[in-house]
């Protein structure tokens, strides 16, 4: 099923019937080769149909369709049929090239609808993922049949004696052919490169408000899109006789770059749980500390400009010297809560743990304090 379904992603294909017009009228009368290939179009429009509820669509067969109905009107309406026989593929171009036009211009709005429409969200964001793709290939065979367009003009206007018949059949009626079936090999080279680096892509789950996962996106375009998408994170801090230990975050994280925070932050992955997130963070810790047990202090929502997410704060108790040298780094340290308390507000712990202070205080600090070795 996977394997048919990225066959079809390939938005180009849906020009196959108006390619297959262009091919017929070079052995059939234009009439005969225009039936084949409506009959053709509207098969397959059909099968797609019939195919919607999976996710696989060929939104190019539409533009192919309009044209069509264009030479119809032109075939019903205007006294041009020796016209038509002689310059088909001509015709059939420049028509292309209208109804693709049309299609550019009205691309915002059927985009602003799509996004308001009333579906689940995961599939409302598949079919925005494959409009865009149909609207970047239909741009491409706009611009390159319009190109094509202004060199057959070049071309006729220049003198008798400077033209050939092979190339000028070439031209007229070969090269709108060649140009499609090089725009679907691209496409399908294009998809193929982009799935490969897809696999190294590390793909988040899209969380609603009640914290439910309704879909998927990959992390390098959650970035781009700052606090559209609602991911979980999960968080892990160090407690060694009523301290934390705090190191440097990463000089690039996406938020309080540099500043003091725990050692262990991550995105739960797509297709992850919690608890396997916290294993795979803690997997190095648990190889020099097998008796490590994470407790889960809090569930929260963290927000700011950048990010909103839904933040799981575990806490791990280290009750001898060896556990902790075996976590420390260069940069980290432990710090009291008196430490933290004068320097809160400076600017120097994260945004995060500026948050959740005031809730480990009156949890786990205030009980290792009092009692020391508890695990609240």
């Amino acid at each position: 099923m996977n394997r048919i379904k990225k066959g079809w992603e390939n938005q180009a294909i849906g020009i196959l019937p108006w390619l297959l017009f262009l091919f017929l009228d070079n052995y059939l009368s234009y009439l005969t080769a225009f039936v084949v290939a409506v009959v053709v179009c509207i098969g397959g429009m059909f099968f797609f149909h019939l195919r919607r509820n999976d996710n696989v669509y060929a939104f190019m067969l539409m533009p192919s369709l309009l044209t069509f109905v264009l030479y119809s009107i032109c075939l019903a309406f205007l006294p041009i049929q020796p016209v038509l026989q002689v310059n088909t593929p001509l015709i059939a171009e420049i028509l292309l090239v209208i109804v693709l036009i049309f299609f550019h211009a009205t691309q915002k709005g059927f985009l602003h609808h799509i996004r308001n429409a009333n579906i689940p969200a995961s599939r409302r964001t598949y079919i925005l993922t494959t409009l865009n793709e149909f609207y970047f290939v239909a741009q491409l065979f706009q611009n390159l049949y319009t190109l094509h367009l202004f060199i057959i003009v070049f071309y006729s206007i220049l003198p008798e004696s400077s033209q050939d018949v092979h190339w000028s059949r070439f031209l007229y009626r070969d090269s709108g052919i060649v140009i499609g079936l090089l725009v679907i090999a691209y496409e399908q080279i294009r998809l193929l490169l982009l799935q490969g680096r897809l696999k190294k892509e590390m793909w988040l789950p899209v969380l609603n408000d009640q914290g439910t996962v309704i879909g998927c996106i990959a992390y390098s375009v959650s970035r781009l899109l700052p606090k559209k998408y609602y991911h979980p994170v999960i968080r892990v801090a160090l407690l060694y006789k009523g301290m934390l230990y705090l190191t440097p975050r990463h000089p690039h994280a996406w938020v309080s770059a540099s500043l003091l925070d725990y050692p262990f932050q991550r995105y739960v992955l797509f297709r992850q749980t919690i608890a396997m997130a916290v294993r795979v963070t803690l997997a190095k810790l648990k190889d020099c500390l097998p008796k490590v047990t994470p407790r889960l202090l809090v569930r929260y929502t963290f927000e700011n400009e950048q990010v909103k997410q839904q933040v799981s704060l575990f806490v791990v108790y280290l009750r001898e010297e060896t556990q902790l040298e075996s976590c420390k780094t260069e940069a980290g340290k432990l710090w009291s809560v008196r430490q933290i308390e004068e320097n809160l507000g400076t600017g120097i712990f994260s945004e995060y743990f500026e948050k959740e202070y005031s809730y480990l205080k009156n949890t786990v600090l205030l009980a290792e304090n009092v009692c020391p070795g508890s695990n609240v």
